[in-house]
């Protein structure tokens, strides 16, 4: 008599395709203005506008906007909508640079 086997095979929860995009590719620059919120050092949100060719530096996931980024642009925090920088923006790929250099004889 045989009884049937359970696989062991684990699934675990992936990351939906923003997120995953989000944390492969660390830089972005605009191709439209965005909407941005900046905190002061009081706690006071400011909306403000990032330019057309704005690199924006992506530090994390926002602690104040649901669904949003924390990206730094010119020096400065700001809070962005995962939205605005998958759809307004694109991802910039540096060329991976070798630590060594050789030179040719």
């Amino acid at each position: 008599m045989t009884t049937p086997a359970a696989s062991s095979m684990a699934f675990l929860p992936a990351l939906t395709s923003h997120e995953s995009d989000a944390s492969a590719e660390r830089t972005y620059r605009t191709t439209a203005s965005v909407v941005a919120v900046h905190f002061d050092g009081e706690g006071k949100g400011r909306i403000v506008f990032l330019p057309f060719g704005a690199v924006l530096h992506i530090m994390g996931r926002s602690s104040c906007l649901p669904e949003g980024f924390e990206v730094v642009f010119e020096h400065r925090r700001y809070n962005v909508f995962e939205i605005d920088v998958l759809a307004r923006s694109t991802p910039i790929h540096e060329p991976i640079r070798s630590k060594c250099r050789f030179v040719a004889a």
